[in-house]
C-alpha cells in the first residue's frame, strides 16, 4: 500500500455565490441532499440503460443478444452517465471536516479482509433465509438477478468490470463522495447510512445484505485511515471471489471442497477476531447531534431514494 492519493473532485467552476450557498447549507438539508443526488443519478443510470437497450434491440438486435452487451450497457450507464452526474451534482454539497492519512500493516489489512469475508458470507446467509421465507409463504422462487447477468454476459469483460471498474466506481461514489458530505454526523450515522445506501444501490433483495454490511466496514475503515484505496483493494478481493472462484468451484468437485473449508474456515476466524479486537473499534461522534435521529431518515431526499430502491427491489422479486 503506496501513500496513495485520494480523489480529488474540487469544483473550480464554482461561483462566488455558489460557494456561500454550499457554506449556509443546512444539515438536514445536506441530509436530504444526499438522498435526492443518489435518486438523480440512480434514474440516469436506468434511463440511460433502458433507452440505450430500446434503441439497440431495435436497429442491431443480434448485438443486444450479444453475450458482452450486458456489461457494456452497465457500464455505459453507471459509468458513462451515473457517476458523472453524480460528482456534478454532490459538488454543491460541503464536505466534512477529516484528519490525517494513515497507513495499516499488512496484517492488519489482512485481518480486515478475513472479518469482511466473514461478515460477507453470515448476512448472505441471512440473505438467503429471508429469501427462503419469501418462496414459502408468497409461493414463488426469489431469484438473485445478478446470476442471470453472470450467466448471460462474457465472462472476459465481466470479470474486468466486476473485479476492476466496479469496485473503483462504487468506492469513489459511497466511501469517497458520499461518506466526504455525511462525515460531520458522526462515525456512526455515516457507516450506516453509506452502508444501506450501497445495500440498496444493488437493488436486488439477495445482495442488499451482505453489500449494506461490507459498506458499513468498508466505511469503517476509509473513516479510519482517511484513504479509500483500502477499501476499493478489498472491495476487489472480495469480488474476484465471487466472480472468479466461486463459479470455477461450483463446476469442479475438488475445488468445491477447499471452497467449502474456506467459507466455514473464514466465517469462524473472522468472527473471532472481530470478537477480540471489539474493544479497539473507535466511533467518534460530533459534541452534540446536528439533526434529530428522525431526520437521518424522515427528509424529502432519503424517502425518494428509498422509494425508488425499494421499488426496483420488490420488481425484482417479482418479475425474476
Amino acid at each position: 500500500m503506496g501513500d496513495n492519493k485520494d480523489y480529488d473532485f474540487e469544483d473550480n467552476d464554482l461561483t462566488q455565490s455558489d460557494e456561500i450557498a454550499i457554506s449556509r447549507m443546512s444539515d438536514r438539508s445536506i441530509l436530504s441532499r444526499c438522498g435526492l443526488y443518489l435518486s438523480l443519478m440512480t434514474i440516469a443510470i436506468f434511463v440511460v440503460q433502458i433507452i440505450a437497450g430500446i434503441i439497440v434491440g431495435g436497429f442491431f438486435p443480434e448485438v443486444a443478444d450479444a453475450d458482452w452487451f450486458n456489461v457494456v450497457l452497465t457500464f455505459v450507464g453507471i459509468v458513462g452517465v451515473g457517476l458523472p452526474v453524480y460528482i456534478k451534482l454532490m459538488k454543491k454539497i460541503p464536505d466534512s471536516e477529516k484528519g490525517e492519512k494513515s497507513k495499516i500493516s499488512i496484517w492488519q489489512f489482512v485481518g480486515y479482509f478475513i472479518v469482511c469475508i466473514a461478515a460477507t458470507y453470515i448476512s448472505n446467509l441471512v440473505g438467503l433465509f429471508i429469501s427462503a421465507f419469501i418462496e414459502i409463504f408468497k409461493g414463488f422462487e426469489v431469484v438473485n438477478p445478478l446470476e442471470d447477468f453472470m450467466l448471460n454476459s462474457n465472462w472476459v469483460l465481466l470479470m474486468i468490470y466486476a473485479v476492476i471498474i466496479a469496485p473503483i466506481v462504487e468506492e469513489l461514489i459511497f466511501r469517497k463522495i458520499l461518506l466526504d458530505k455525511l462525515r460531520r454526523f458522526g462515525d456512526l450515522p455515516a457507516m450506516l447510512l453509506t452502508g444501506f445506501a450501497f445495500g440498496i444501490f444493488h437493488f436486488n433483495l439477495s445482495q442488499f445484505f451482505y453489500a449494506s454490511v461490507l459498506g458499513i466496514l468498508f466505511a469503517y475503515i476509509t473513516i479510519r485511515t482517511n484513504r479509500i484505496i483500502y477499501s476499493i483493494v478489498l472491495h476487489m478481493m472480495i469480488n474476484f471471489i465471487g466472480t472468479v472462484i466461486a463459479p470455477f468451484a461450483a463446476t469442479n468437485q475438488m475445488a468445491a471442497l477447499y471452497v467449502t473449508a474456506w467459507f466455514f474456515g473464514t466465517m469462524i476466524i473472522g468472527s473471532i477476531l472481530f470478537i477480540v479486537n471489539s474493544r479497539r473499534i473507535l466511533i467518534l461522534k460530533p459534541e452534540k447531534p446536528l439533526v434529530r435521529k428522525r431526520d437521518y431518515i424522515i427528509n424529502l431526499g432519503t424517502l425518494l431514494f428509498l422509494g425508488i430502491g425499494l421499488s426496483i427491489i420488490v420488481i425484482n422479486i417479482v418479475v425474476y
